[in-house]
């Protein structure tokens, strides 16, 4: 197949060197994060850090490795190594964890200033949300946006469309007929339809219903991890979710477990889920196929990634 694919303009978006000299930036996991009842302080570079985290007053060790956007953490606790991921969000992070999510702004000078709030997008604006067979884009109206999941930044002048990584910059053409974008360059085109974006908490939507979900299989000289969280939607509105760790080594084994339920409404960029505990959280929603079984669908939650465990077509 010719056409030029999603992840073409994502890998421009992405990486950690240039050819260019950008001016420096502060390193977003270095610094310290509060919110939720959570207090996560870093230091470190290269994109392995070290530090704490305070969860109700009990402070633990903690170890963090970068991974895009995104990172990988562990905390110990009385010689129990639990695992949690980071994802941007908002001012700083969201945590997330056995199945719980915090979310943590940085705090101090350097924390950034409040982001305006989100405009409707004019017509014949590329901004909004855009899907098609290839991928999934964002383009945010102060200039930011995000390709398969990989932020960066764009710029447009004319029909020309810019987009701006970490990797250096590519300039595409492209072409807005109403609903549909078309973006071409020099290994075929991409055709993208806008994603029409409901208002508050949506409803229901039967194409997410069924059970997605996120296996992780870690085999070491000393030991091994299988970690498992399966989210289940159910067409009445409820849903069920259940996580597994296990870990064994030489010296035995441990396990860990968690589970919620509650109900749901989905938008065409957020899943909203109402916990029995009482707990709302929002997630950032998008739909993808599988980058090597593409007739897989997924859905990603905040970064998080969950792929369809029962048949259905892909998007």
């Amino acid at each position: 197949m010719s056409a030029m694919k999603m992840a073409m303009f994502a890998l421009i978006w992405m990486g950690a060197a240039t050819a260019q000299n950008p001016p420096a930036r502060r390193d977003p996991f270095v610094g310290t994060f509060q919110g939720d009842g959570v207090v996560m302080d870093l230091a470190g570079s290269g994109g392995e850090y070290a530090g704490t985290v305070t969860f109700q007053g009990n402070r633990m060790s903690a170890k963090v490795k970068a991974s895009g956007a995104g990172a990988a953490g562990t905390v110990e606790v009385n010689g129990q190594t639990y695992a949690f991921a980071l994802t941007p969000s908002g001012g700083g992070f969201k945590l997330t964890s056995e199945g719980r999510a915090y979310q943590l702004e940085r705090k101090g000078e350097d924390a950034p200033a409040a982001t305006p709030a989100t405009t409707p997008a004019p017509t014949g604006s590329i901004v909004g949300t855009w899907r098609g067979a290839q991928g999934t884009a964002r383009f945010n109206p102060d200039g930011t946006g995000m390709v398969d999941g990989t932020p960066g930044r764009y710029e447009i002048r004319g029909d020309q469309l810019t987009l701006i990584g970490a990797r250096g910059q590519i300039t595409l053409g492209f072409e807005l007929r109403g609903d549909v974008l078309t973006i071409k360059g020099s290994g075929g085109a991409v055709t993208l339809s806008r994603v029409q974006e409901e208002a508050g908490a949506g409803s229901v939507h039967m194409e997410l219903v069924g059970r997605w979900c996120w296996i992780s299989v870690t085999n070491a000289n000393q030991g091994a991890r299988q970690s498992s969280r399966c989210l289940t939607l159910n067409a009445n509105g409820s849903y069920v979710y259940a996580g597994l760790t296990d870990s064994y080594n030489p010296y035995g084994g441990a396990t860990s477990q968690s589970a919620d339920s509650g109900t749901w409404t989905a938008t065409e960029t957020t899943l909203t889920a109402r916990s029995v505990t009482g707990k709302v959280v929002t997630y950032q929603l998008e739909k993808r196929n599988h980058p090597k079984n593409v007739r897989d669908p997924m859905i990603v939650l905040d970064g998080q990634t969950f792929v369809t465990a029962t048949n259905r077509a892909p998007w």
